[in-house]
């Protein structure tokens, strides 16, 4: 694949990322968080959340960087090192939801389960393109 191509794959994750972390804020009150996390012991919720906020810092500096510097995903060494984490990173993700994700809650929003597998694989699959690809 060509480098511009492969920009613009770089600068669609970054716009997915985004989308992400929307949906990140938009979980949180559907899927219960507070009410679910009630019963924890104080120390459990704060890790819990201290946990989503660094996910989403992670999301969103992935954001910035597939948005305003996508070039440097592409550099030789460090760039495609970053890129094959964010392979795995993305990747792993799939099979999380895959293997050890309730497939009963899983099927009570179908719809949502199959975007989100669709959203991680798409992911993973530029990330690993940019992995491949040499300036």
């Amino acid at each position: 694949m060509n480098m511009e191509t492969t920009l613009i794959l770089l600068r669609l994750a970054g716009l997915m990322c985004l989308g992400l972390i929307v949906a990140n804020f938009v979980a949180a009150p559907r899927l219960g968080y507070a009410r679910n996390l009630a019963g924890s012991g104080n120390l459990v919720r704060q890790i819990f959340y201290v946990h989503c906020g660094y996910i989403v810092l992670l999301i969103t500096a992935l954001a910035v960087l597939c948005l305003g510097w996508p070039q440097l995903l592409l550099a030789e060494g460090m760039g495609q090192v970053v890129s094959g984490f964010f392979t795995v990173f993305w990747g792993s993700r799939v099979v999380v939801q895959l293997t050890y994700y309730d497939k009963t809650e899983r099927r009570k929003e179908r719809f949502w389960d199959l975007f989100f597998l669709l959203v991680f694989f798409t992911l993973a699959a530029i990330f690993a393109t940019a992995t491949s690809s040499t300036p």
